[in-house]
């Protein structure tokens, strides 16, 4: 049923228009939180799942070749790579993306749609992190952010907890993971994604 919902979340919500896009956005390359129609809005609202996804609309050049997404856990003040390290191919300049979740410990559901593409994954493992009683804060990318080739950008960072206070950052503190080691928080996770002009095959794992 869950699969059944979501399914129908992206062809609704995900539908996008590239012309208009293209026309405001020339020559522009960034990612940046999708501004929604009040029709997707009120649909979100109506599945009970606007709390449970994250949208996202880019616009590159012409010449890019593959986009990774990558699922991370703070360890030991270093990130680790939990899911992801491969790529997918992608040659249209815009699109949207989707990522769905309640808390990243539990696994992620994937989606991209543009104009010649359009799939989607889920990553779902069972954690051996006993998350049970936690409260969790999650800081998501709100602002517009240039995307430059083959250099990761931080959508998402999420802390699980059971402290009562949580000191939650901006994404951009994904390049500092130190930060999160100042209180030894249980768990941390990231979710990037990073955009490439080379093919699949040559992206590192």
């Amino acid at each position: 049923m869950v699969k059944r919902i979501w399914a129908l979340l992206l062809c609704v919500v995900m539908s996008i228009s590239l012309s208009a896009c293209a026309e405001n956005n020339l020559d522009r390359m960034y990612i940046e939180e999708a501004q929604l129609t009040e029709e997707e809005k009120n649909i979100a609202e109506l599945l009970g799942l606007n709390q449970e996804y994250r949208l996202y609309d880019f616009s590159m050049d012409d010449i890019v070749k593959s986009m990774q997404i990558n699922i991370y856990e703070l360890i030991d003040g270093e990130w680790h790579i939990i899911a992801g390290g491969g790529g997918q191919a992608f040659e249209d300049s815009e699109g949207r993306l989707a990522l769905g979740f309640d808390n990243v410990a539990d696994g992620l559901r994937i989606a991209v749609q543009s104009e010649h593409n359009s799939g989607s994954t889920s990553y779902f493992k069972e954690s051996k992190n006993d998350i049970t009683g936690m409260g969790y804060a999650t800081s998501t990318l709100s602002d517009k952010q240039k995307i430059v080739y083959d250099q990761e950008i931080p959508l998402v960072i999420q802390i699980i907890t059971s402290k009562n206070e949580v000191h939650s950052y901006v994404v951009d503190y994904f390049f500092q993971p130190e930060e999160y080691e100042k209180y030894d928080y249980e768990y941390v996770y990231a979710i990037t994604v990073l955009f490439s002009q080379k093919p699949v095959s040559e992206l590192a794992n």
